[in-house]
């Protein structure tokens, strides 16, 4: 018989906090018809917008991430292996009255912590080909260190998915993510989720140094 030693973030009663999906009716983006400007030109005559009515924006339903108002108190925690021998690890808790379960990745020590998850998952993201990426030679240059790789690994194959998306600008330089955008590569996935930024290129080398620092 096989045995198993598995690591276990939280235990019982320990109080966290957590995230959920709500509606918003108040998000909106900048119309594509006159890109903002509310107004279009048709035969040399300036016109109001008619996709936005000239506001510049269009609103739309949509579902947002924000932290849930009660914590969250562990009372039990399931553990499973799927026959590939991947362990899943989730908490099932009170949060204000109902009883919920979250898996690790949505379960955090602070407000803040949680907080940042929710900007992160309420990025505006798009659907890119991996070729239409631009990568900036000073992403190029670094080495990213095999620890940070195969952490990276490790969590794409628990959460099918990354803690972050790879982040690029609004001509498809890659901002930020760039281990992600090497793994995806390696493993030859052509279409991916982006979050898009309003970066500009020299604005990019300079903050080269987080996620992607060897």
């Amino acid at each position: 018989m096989q045995t198993y030693n598995i690591p276990v973030k939280y235990s019982a009663d320990e109080v966290l906090y957590t995230i959920r999906q709500v509606k918003s009716k108040m998000y909106s983006k900048p119309c594509s018809i006159c890109e903002g400007s509310g107004k279009i030109y048709y035969k040399n005559k300036v016109m109001k917008c008619p996709e936005c009515n000239g506001t510049g924006k269009i609103n739309l339903n949509k579902n947002v991430y924000v932290v849930c108002d009660d914590v969250f108190k562990v009372i039990t925690t399931k553990i499973s292996i799927n026959y590939n021998g991947d362990i899943y690890i989730k908490y099932k808790g009170q949060c204000g009255i109902p009883l919920i379960t979250r898996a690790e990745n949505n379960l955090f020590e602070t407000r803040k912590e949680a907080q940042l998850k929710c900007d992160e998952l309420n990025k505006e993201k798009i659907e890119i080909h991996i070729d239409d990426i631009i990568i900036l030679d000073s992403f190029r240059e670094k080495r990213p260190s095999i620890d940070k790789i195969n952490k990276k690994l490790e969590y794409y194959k628990l959460y099918n998915g990354f803690e972050k998306d790879i982040v690029v600008n609004k001509d498809n330089v890659l901002v930020d993510g760039y281990i992600n955008y090497l793994i995806f590569k390696m493993m030859n996935i052509d279409r991916i989720r982006v979050s898009v930024e309003d970066v500009e290129v020299k604005d990019i080398d300079k903050g080269i140094n987080k996620d992607d620092a060897a």
